[in-house]
């Protein structure tokens, strides 16, 4: 009998391992998820829609199926990939931001080129 009583109290201990254990990892999904909404939402004010679309997009269909696999209670599965849709949107952030500055660079070096030709054209006329 208090075989069965040990074995009871040890199979007891063990659940309520495993369950604080899940609910943990539910916190830790839960929070990834909403830091990855967050950056979510700063990566679409941020214009990273206009200059990373593709990227963007990948980072929220992850966060989306984040949330899915939270409703569905697979919270390590729910983690990751709030983990994956986190460093998708802040790469896109990156690259958005990039590609501005980019952007700003490519039309700079056309106005010095304009500037250039006018000048050139200047000095022909004043050589004439």
């Amino acid at each position: 009998m208090k075989e069965k009583r040990g074995l009871f109290v040890v199979v007891m201990a063990l659940t309520i391992l495993g369950l604080s254990g899940c609910s943990g990892l539910a916190t830790l999904s839960r929070d990834n998820i909403s830091e990855g909404d967050k950056a979510m939402l700063e990566a679409k004010e941020s214009n990273a829609s206009l200059n990373a679309p593709v990227e963007l997009k990948a980072a929220e269909d992850k966060l989306e199926a984040a949330k899915a696999a939270f409703d569905k209670k697979d919270y390590d599965n729910a983690n990751h990939l709030a983990e994956q849709a986190l460093a998708d949107v802040e790469y896109a952030r990156a690259k958005g931001s990039s590609e501005k500055e980019r952007k700003k660079a490519d039309e700079l070096h056309q106005n010095i080129k304009t500037l250039k030709q006018d000048i050139e054209l200047l000095s022909k006329r004043i050589s004439l």
